[in-house]
């Protein structure tokens, strides 16, 4: 599962879901109806997003990046990352 800010998005998702009291049904329903898009595609862009940042800071390199916003595969989050950034 992929990890960003040290938690799962399984985790993240646990988390949330017992401060609004919700199940994870709800969740889902809610995170579509408000952000027009998965939890798992949220925090991805958000993660790409932050890639984008630190790439633009030009201190790191990419494998430092990749497993800072929480990818251990550097090929999967370089195939991400073109996708999402083209």
């Amino acid at each position: 599962m992929p990890r960003y800010g040290g938690e799962s998005v399984a985790g993240a998702s646990r988390t949330v879901r017992t401060a609004l009291g919700v199940s994870a049904s709800t969740l889902k329903l809610l995170f579509r109806e408000q952000l027009r898009a998965s939890m798992v595609q949220y925090l991805t862009a958000l993660r790409i997003g932050e890639a984008r940042r630190l790439i633009r800071q030009d201190e790191l390199n990419f494998s430092q990046i990749a497993e800072r916003v929480g990818f251990e595969s550097l090929s999967y989050f370089s195939s991400l990352f073109k996708k999402q950034t083209g």
